[in-house]
């Protein structure tokens, strides 16, 4: 497969005028538009699983199992929204107050209207495709910005969504940097962007034109922790596995290692082990080991770590072997890292493991305050107090004890970072929310009882002494009152299941000839 040919510019903002025309005609609102896209969508990567797995290869060289998992929780996206899509929009009812007792008062679940998704290079299937399910399962019109860097996906992506999602509904755009910015000028309801953060900055400031609002997937250093008191086998096969995954080309992968002096040494083993258990000495024959996705970025990474390795203090453990025109890097752990060297600038976004020791949880919690807010902060320990204590005393977008990236697999679980590693969340129930608009709705039928009630809204009557009284005494919001309410809710939650219980355990007790109330005293 070959590059995928640009849109041209000219049909851009006719296609999004286009999507806007068809979102206001209703054509994307009702339930049974949404499950068929999404049936369409599963039935898709059910039949062409192996295209989609070949294209991954193609770009990445993804082994057969990095392949497959990446749209295997694509599908599990698709079934979990299309079995709750109808609970999830369901208008969800408010809290009444004096002014609203015989209403109807709910928040409508809508969709946006026209959004747009990019998508990245790195997992070019699943990034693109779970938000779509999601924007897709909400009612939107969507514009799809598949990788123009991964070329096997984006022509696989290319020619079969616009077959099998309502054209009138669903467009892609396809090129670089001159589509994407022309479409990025365009009237969108919502963006959707993953990728880099100074690219998720060009995205933002587009958005901030037309003030829309934007969902931003990025990344950063991800540090790992890991402490005097754990299994150094477990935590070394974990991390490694978790870094090399794509070669190291994933956002949520530990991009540095915080190392408690007692364990250094072994973990450093303990990773090289894991490496070769892997990958063998050989990684360049291994099918198991992906590849960087172009050669700008192997040269990219070549140079970090020579920058790197220049330096007197740091040592390399392990890998390291680069073959540009195979685009080829190897796993490279590194040992005697600084803060202020290169491979703690910017996040590597390759198979590079740099390991800082420090004295304790404490100074690792200080290095880790002390830098922008991480997608996901993994906390290597059997020390449960050590655990909290991390978790207590840092921010990022998830956390981690003794795992890696697994929280992508479970789908009722928000998925997102915060600060510099983004904003928003998508996956699951998430995901719909994030495209659908929360519409409050106050509906008040038209009769004397409600109309005498608002007589006393209407001036001058408002600021008589009779009204103002019963503002003060019944419209406004006493906190003792509210506390009393809340209490009350929370009885009536479980109260009419405790009574049914009971109901039942007296009736049994009644027929097996024992009588109702040792019945109920047996449960």
């Amino acid at each position: 497969m070959g590059p995928t040919a640009p849109t041209p510019l000219a049909d851009i903002a006719p296609t999004v005028a286009s999507l806007h025309r068809t979102f206001v005609s209703g054509r994307t609102k009702p339930l049974a538009w949404r499950a068929r896209q999404l049936r369409a969508l599963h039935e898709f990567m059910e039949k062409h699983q192996d295209k989609i797995v070949l294209a991954l290869q193609k770009d990445l060289h993804k082994s057969p199992a990095e392949a497959l998992l990446e749209v295997v929780i694509t599908m599990n996206e698709t079934v979990t929204t299309l079995a709750n899509l109808e609970e999830w929009s369901k208008p969800v009812r408010c809290a009444k107050n004096a002014s609203t007792i015989t209403d109807e008062v709910v928040v409508r679940n809508e969709p946006l209207g026209v959004v747009l998704i990019i998508g990245p290079w790195n997992f070019p299937f699943n990034l693109l495709i779970q938000p779509l399910i999601s924007a897709l399962g909400a009612g939107n019109c969507v514009v799809i910005k598949p990788s123009e860097i991964s070329t096997a996906t984006e022509e696989l992506l290319t020619q079969f969504l616009t077959k099998i999602l309502d054209p009138e509904a669903f467009k892609v755009v396809t090129g670089g940097v001159p589509e994407t910015t022309l479409l990025l000028e365009q009237k969108f309801d919502h963006i959707f962007f993953t990728g880099s953060v100074p690219t998720g900055r060009i995205v933002m400031q587009a958005a901030a034109k037309h003030l829309t609002p934007v969902t931003l997937e990025l990344g950063g250093k991800c540090p790992a922790y890991v402490d005097k008191d754990v299994n150094i086998t477990y935590a070394a096969n974990r991390l490694m596995w978790a870094k090399t995954i794509n070669a190291g080309q994933v956002c949520l992968a530990p991009d540095y290692v915080l190392v408690h002096p007692a364990v250094k040494e072994k973990f450093v083993e303990a990773c090289i082990k894991a490496t070769r258990d892997m990958f063998t000495d050989t990684p360049e024959n291994s099918s198991d080991y992906s590849r960087i996705i172009t050669a700008a970025h192997v040269h990219r990474l070549q140079k970090l770590l020579n920058r790197q390795l220049a330096l007197p203090h740091c040592k390399l453990e392990h890998g390291g072997k680069i073959d540009v025109d195979q685009r080829f890097v190897a796993p490279a752990i590194i040992s005697g890292v600084r803060l202020e060297d290169p491979l703690m600038e910017d996040e590597n976004f390759g198979p590079f493991l740099p390991i800082v020791e420090v004295k304790d949880e404490d100074e690792a919690i200080a290095i880790i305050n002390s830098r922008p807010r991480a997608l996901s902060i993994y906390v290597l320990s059997d020390n449960s107090a050590v655990a909290h204590k991390l978790m207590n005393s840092t921010s990022s977008g998830s956390v981690n004890i003794n795992s890696f990236v697994f929280h992508l697999g479970v789908t009722d679980m928000p998925f997102g970072g915060i600060g510099n590693s983004g904003m928003g969340s998508y996956h699951g129930r998430a995901g719909f929310e994030t495209f659908t608009h929360k519409r409050g709705m106050v509906w008040k039928q038209n009769n004397i009882i409600t109309e005498a009630a608002h007589l006393l809204a209407y001036p001058p009557a408002a600021s008589t002494p009779l009204a103002l009284r019963l503002m003060t005494g019944v419209v406004t919001k006493s906190l003792r009152w509210a506390y009393f309410t809340s209490y009350v809710a929370k009885v009536f939650e479980w109260l009419p299941v405790k009574l049914a219980v009971i109901g039942v355990a007296f009736e049994a007790g009644r027929r097996l000839g024992w009588g109702g109330v040792r019945g109920v005293a047996w449960l």
